[in-house]
């Protein structure tokens, strides 16, 4: 039987969305799929890293997505002639859909990376216009769902709500022989993501300041990148750090490939985020028995978490409240997990044409 062909679109940042887009790619039979990766940046990035060895991948070179990326998508899809497309990061997902109009018999399947609700009137338009040439659209929560058939007036049927799975076999290679990585007695309180603005990291400052004056031994780990884009943003949290005089209880420790070891070790995992889709960080670390402390950015976050069992939770924003969760996770211990993914057959099965 011939292979159906599957190009994966991808942004070169290795955050969630993208990291989300390799494991999907995991999920799928090598048998009967031929799977090539188009990487969206001007190199190939941290993404690169995490692609299988067996799987080709490729890069559209673009300094920001409304560089031609239309176009440039249009002329992978007219030399690959696939069977089926994917992606995962709403600017890529909407300019696929525009390309993949012209290539009736090539099948879109999306994942939503974000809410409806936090768009602009003009991003929502664009959502609408360009969603309607999409196969299926994979979202993560009851919430996302409903947006989605409601105000993009999506068949019903098109839109599968499939809650992100835990990769269990990378976090468990990830933690093979490793030992704790943080100094000093602690509490260590840490953070796993991206260095912008949307994930609420001046928020944690200020409130790891306060959880100072409980806990003067505390320590904040920062994992992430700092370069690039959000270059600007570390340098605003820099001066921060530096007004309130904290420098030595923090650390940013940069990009890591294996985040779970800092996730295993934390006696609390922080997420200070404004927004967020379905954050795998905060599941990833209830899954390794890590307490968190964590703002209510969307509602699946409060079916999640656990109110004093695994997590304590406050509004986005408060700098108090976060500072009163971040005291009071840590002192929960190690939690039980309750959280229920997906499987990988959910996912594969979304591929049988």
């Amino acid at each position: 039987m011939k292979k159906k062909r599957i190009v994966f679109f991808v942004n070169s940042y290795a955050g969630g969305a993208e990291l989300m887009t390799v494991n999907i790619s995991k999920f799928l039979n090598p048998e009967l799929y031929e799977i090539k990766f188009y990487i969206i940046g001007q190199t190939e990035g941290l993404i690169q890293q995490f692609i299988p060895e067996a799987f080709e991948f490729k890069l559209i070179q673009v300094k920001k997505f409304s560089d031609f990326l239309t176009f440039k998508i249009f002329k992978v899809l007219y030399r690959e002639r696939p069977d089926i497309v994917f992606s995962s990061l709403m600017p890529i997902n909407i300019r696929l859909c525009w390309a993949s109009a012209f290539f009736p018999k090539t099948k879109v399947i999306l994942r939503a990376n974000n809410y409806l609700h936090t768009q602009s009137i003009v991003q929502k338009a664009r959502l609408f216009l360009s969603y309607q040439f999409a196969y299926k659209l994979i979202v993560q929560t009851e919430e996302m769902e409903r947006e989605h058939v409601e105000q993009l007036k999506l068949q019903r049927e098109k839109v599968v709500c499939l809650p992100n799975p835990v990769n269990i076999e990378r976090i468990n290679n990830g933690l093979q022989d490793v030992q704790n990585p943080f100094k000093g007695n602690g509490p260590n309180y840490l953070y796993v993501g991206r260095i912008s603005e949307v994930k609420g990291l001046d928020t944690l400052i200020l409130a790891f300041d306060k959880v100072l004056s409980r806990y003067g031994n505390a320590s904040l780990y920062i994992v992430g990148n700092i370069d690039g884009k959000f270059k600007e943003y570390y340098l605003r949290l820099d001066e921060l750090i530096k007004a309130k005089s904290i420098g030595q209880s923090i650390r940013f420790v940069g990009f890591s490939e294996n985040p779970y070891q800092w996730m295993k070790f934390s006696d609390c995992f922080v997420l200070p985020s404004k927004n967020e889709g379905l954050p795998n960080v905060l599941i990833e670390a209830l899954y390794l028995g890590t307490p968190v402390a964590s703002t209510k950015s969307v509602p699946v976050i409060s079916r999640i978490v656990r109110e004093g069992a695994n997590g304590f939770l406050c509004e986005v924003g408060d700098t108090d409240g976060l500072a009163e969760a971040m005291i009071n996770a840590v002192k929960l211990g190690r939690v039980h997990n309750t959280y229920s993914s997906a499987s990988k057959e959910d996912f594969s099965n979304l591929f049988k044409l």
